[in-house]
Formats: structure tokens, C-alpha cells, sequence
């Protein structure tokens, strides 16, 4: 039985994901690499350092550029975003709050960036946040989502998580959740590994509402 929510921020709850890839292509760019979108895509739910370094090892980049290159997206993102939700996450949270369905995210982001744009009315209903720095292995690993059930003093098993990426897929089904997927930035062929996917928010909601209602 779904007794929970967990969502993931990019590309979920946020529509961040061109700002967040323009950010690492600049980023890498002062070095002389174009990171081709699609491939970061695909990333999506790792840390900005294993990213980083998973570019630097399969382009022999060199490794002394790690942390420059993520501490510049990090700088790059901050001066250069147009951060906003996307539609239907107001209504979905404010759905599961009155159904009492606790809630919890879980980011490959890092928490001063979620700290800077988590909405009051989205913070207040949390019951646990889990981003890069509280884990030691990021998603695709299960370790993101197995802290976020312990957290919310469920199994793995009763908790829904809510996905856009292949790597947080993977955790989450890893970690022995259910999991949905939003074709954000990957089409349905990408994700696979979900129980279910959906197009828009809008039936995702509808989902949802059929579910714990």
C-alpha cells in the first residue's frame, strides 16, 4: 500500500533543466568541451561532482578541473536561471496535504540551490529532504531514496516517487519504491524502468487523485 510521495526536484516539481544544462555547458566550455545536452540529460540525478567527473573520464578531460567545473556551474546557474514550477505541482501538494499523504524530496541538487527556490507553501508540507551532500552514493545508487523512507518512518515499499531521469528511475526501483516518470526531458522509450508515465502534470494529478482518494 502508497502511504508516501517522494518527488525529485529538477525536471519534476522545477522546469530547470535547460538553465541547469546551459550552466554545465559554459561551465565546461571555458575548457574547451561542448557537452552535448541529451548526454547530460541522461545524467540527470547525479551529483554535480560525479557529473563532472563522469565527462572529465570519458572525454580525457583533465582531472584537476573537478571542482572548478562544478563550483562554475553551481556560479552559472545562480547568475543565469529563469527558475519557475511547473503546472499542476501547487495543486498536487496541496492534494496530498489535505489526503494527509506525507511528502518528501529527494535531489541529486545541491541544498543551498534547493534552499534558494523550495516554495514556503511546498517547504511547509515536507516531511524529509534528502539532496547529494546527505548521502554518500547518489542516485542511480538506492541509497537516496532508501534515507528518504527511513526518514518518513516508512519501507521503501510504501513510499510513490515521482521521476523525470533514467538514473532516479533506477534508484528508486532499486530502493523497492513504486515509481512514475514525466516525459520533462526524456520520452517514454527512456523510461522504461518506470511502473507508470505520464505526459503532462495535468495527468499525473489525475493519477494521483485517483489513487488516494
Amino acid at each position: 500500500m502508497i502511504r508516501a510521495v517522494i518527488f525529485d526536484f529538477d525536471g519534476v516539481l522545477a522546469d530547470t533543466m535547460f538553465d541547469n544544462c546551459k550552466a554545465w555547458q559554459d561551465a565546461f566550455k571555458a575548457y574547451g568541451f561542448y557537452m552535448d545536452a541529451m548526454e547530460y540529460y541522461k545524467l540527470e540525478g547525479m551529483g554535480r561532482f560525479q557529473i563532472a567527473q563522469y565527462f572529465i573520464d570519458k572525454y580525457f578531460l583533465e582531472p584537476s578541473i573537478k571542482n572548478t567545473v562544478a563550483e562554475a556551474k553551481e556560479m552559472n546557474y545562480k547568475k543565469n536561471n529563469s527558475f519557475k514550477y511547473y503546472d499542476y505541482v501547487y495543486d498536487i501538494f496541496s492534494f496530498l496535504s489535505e489526503k494527509g499523504i506525507p511528502t518528501a524530496i529527494v535531489t541529486g541538487a545541491s541544498t543551498a540551490r534547493i534552499n534558494e527556490h523550495l516554495d514556503e507553501n511546498i517547504s511547509k508540507s515536507l516531511k524529509a529532504l534528502v539532496t547529494a551532500e546527505d548521502v554518500i552514493n547518489t542516485k542511480p545508487h538506492p541509497e537516496p531514496y532508501l534515507q528518504a523512507a527511513s526518514m518518513l518512518g516508512m519501507n521503501a515499499k510504501e513510499c510513490l516517487v515521482i521521476e523525470n531521469a533514467i538514473l532516479g528511475i533506477h534508484s528508486a526501483k532499486s530502493a523497492g519504491c513504486t515509481c512514475f516518470a514525466l516525459e520533462t526531458t526524456l520520452n517514454a522509450a527512456d523510461l522504461t524502468e518506470a511502473d507508470e508515465v505520464f505526459d503532462s502534470h495535468k495527468n499525473l494529478f489525475i493519477k494521483l487523485m485517483a489513487l488516494f482518494n
